[in-house]
């Protein structure tokens, strides 16, 4: 790949600043993890709604449903995320555990609010299936389990739904201290910006921000 520099000069003034300005608010305090969603249309609505959040990571366990998405959904934002995709839901949760997340699983079968989390820690926000929710290991090796503050008499929102509305929290929570607090290092910035630069002057083929890990 280019350097940063030499993809600068490949795009337009308005281009740079609108991806650098964006590089600064992105943040990895937080990411949302999809544990065999069935809905393409769900995944897409999370992954997109996650970008326009500032949520730089979204994980995605496939054991039981495979990863499909919806384009018409998405909007583009695909291009602009870190999306993981696991073929084991351990290895997920080893992984997140690893980088020094904590694991907080989103369950109608608990009293915890996701206001009695202490977000100070990076938190990983796990959303289960559209029928069974997690996994009875994903919920054994939860460091958490939360609920959204919720008054009607309906048990649940829809998955991408309640995403966006956990989303909506987590960035009051960083605006109340300062975005920038949980911003992404400088180094980090740059490498997202190149990845960023690349995939918008030669598409995603060679530069897919998809990973695959099938351990």
């Amino acid at each position: 790949m280019a350097s940063l520099d030499e993809l600068f000069t490949q795009v337009t003034e308005r281009r740079k600043d609108l991806l650098t300005r964006t590089a600064r608010g992105r943040t990895r305090q937080f990411c949302m993890v999809l544990e065999d969603l069935f809905d393409p249309h769900n995944i897409s609505a999370v992954i997109r709604t996650a970008e326009v959040f500032g949520l730089q990571d979204v994980h995605v366990i496939e054991e039981d449903n495979p990863y499909r998405v919806n384009k018409s959904i998405l909007k583009g934002s695909f291009k602009w995320m870190s999306l993981f995709l696991y073929k084991k839901r351990m290895t997920c949760v080893s992984q997140l555990k690893a980088k020094g997340y904590k694991i907080a699983v989103a369950s109608t079968n608990t009293e915890n609010s996701v206001f009695d989390l202490d977000l100070e820690q990076p938190t990983a926000f796990y959303l289960g299936s559209e029928f069974h929710g997690n996994h009875p290991d994903t919920l054994a090796a939860a460091d958490y389990e939360f609920k959204l503050p919720q008054y009607g008499i309906t048990e649940s929102m829809n998955v991408s739904v309640a995403a966006g509305v956990l989303m909506t929290y987590l960035d009051v929570f960083m605006q109340k201290k300062g975005r920038e607090y949980y911003a992404l290092s400088k180094e980090d910035q740059n490498i997202l910006l190149a990845d960023w630069l690349d995939r918008h002057i030669h598409g995603t083929d060679n530069n897919s921000p998809l990973c695959r890990i099938d351990d």
